[in-house]
């Protein structure tokens, strides 16, 4: 098989999944686009001098579409632009990867899914946590019951970020672009894994505030969490925790045993196996796995039906602290053509 021509969209935290691609034997990584020159300049004399890669910049999306013939793209903007930038890329017949979340609201989502539907192409989204071995195990004890009917759990984000974080990147802490701050931007992954290990979110009830930064969003979030398999979680996110440790907690209570999971370790388990080894993932990054899709022509892991439940819990929370009232979260069919 000839190697897959493959592209960016965003050079930020694009620019690292390009250098994912151009290591990876069947991929040519042929092009970038950015908004502005100055942008694809940088990177790409990044590009140059760390990985010899010299894939084409392009400030002009269609442009690059229209001239390189690409297998497929990663989408790594600001959240709300995802969108708009599928649904071109869709047109074009070009396969996409999209960053985390995969956007801010339903409405757009669907507009995702309509434009993947309309033009026969493979689309998913970016969450690397659920090939995180731990991740995956916590997986496998939940849906397997290895220590009993889950009954609860607790997942607490505490993070750091100063002001100049919000201001260097003016869409971050907007509504607009970023849909959210503590939650939808630093959250997004956690959100995804509780959806992935306890199923849809059905209702929540919580608060957010904006405490120690000047932005739209909030820097603080907090609430609870009803999932269709009937298991309650607590969550809190921050981005007013310093120094900055960018910890991550999670409990978890079943009816036979616990376990105490932080980001990097396993404080404590019941289980007698190590969580690590339950369910090894096949693919190190999301990046690789698509490419392994488009190869074997199917669906990539997280598809953007999955990625929307977290979205709609995000938004379901927020929607909770502006009318001070649990909100139910509706089971509702995507948009298809």
């Amino acid at each position: 098989m000839s190697k897959l021509r493959m592209g960016i969209i965003g050079v930020r935290m694009g620019g690292g999944y390009g250098a994912k691609m151009h290591e990876m034997p069947d991929v040519d990584f042929v092009a970038m686009h950015a908004r502005t020159q100055q942008s694809l300049d940088t990177r790409l004399k990044l590009y140059q001098d760390e990985i010899a890669a010299n894939p084409t910049p392009y400030t002009d999306l269609k442009e690059m579409l229209e001239r390189e013939h690409l297998d497929g793209v990663v989408i790594s903007t600001p959240s709300s632009t995802h969108h708009s930038l599928a649904e071109v890329c869709a047109e074009y017949g070009v396969n996409v990867l999209i960053d985390k979340p995969v956007d801010i609201n339903q409405e757009n989502i669907d507009r995702i899914i309509a434009a993947r539907d309309a033009n026969n192409v493979r689309m998913g989204v970016i969450y690397p946590s659920r090939l995180n071995p731990r991740f995956s195990g916590i997986k496998k004890v939940i849906a397997d019951e290895l220590l009993g009917k889950p009954i609860c759990a607790n997942l607490r984000l505490k993070f750091y970020r100063d002001q100049e974080y919000y201001d260097k990147g003016a869409w971050r802490g907007t509504w607009a672009f970023d849909g959210g701050g503590s939650l939808m931007n630093q959250g997004a992954h956690q959100m995804d894994l509780l959806s992935w290990w306890f199923g849809k979110p059905v209702s929540v009830i919580g608060e957010f505030a904006a405490l120690n930064h000047k932005i739209e969003t909030e820097d603080w979030a907090s609430g609870v969490v009803t999932f269709d398999s009937g298991v309650k979680v607590t969550i809190t996110t921050t981005t007013c925790a310093p120094p900055k440790m960018d910890k991550v907690d999670f409990d978890y209570h079943a009816e036979n045993g616990s376990m105490y999971v932080a980001k990097d370790a396993v404080h404590y388990s019941s289980l007698e196996q190590d969580l690590e080894e339950l369910d090894t993932p096949h693919f190190e990054h999301p990046v690789h796995e698509f490419i392994d899709a488009l190869k074997n022509d199917r669906d990539p892991m997280v598809s953007v039906e999955d990625a929307m439940h977290s979205v709609n819990l995000i938004n379901a929370l927020y929607q909770s602290g502006r009318e001070g009232k649990r909100v139910t979260i509706a089971s509702r069919e995507v948009a298809t053509v």
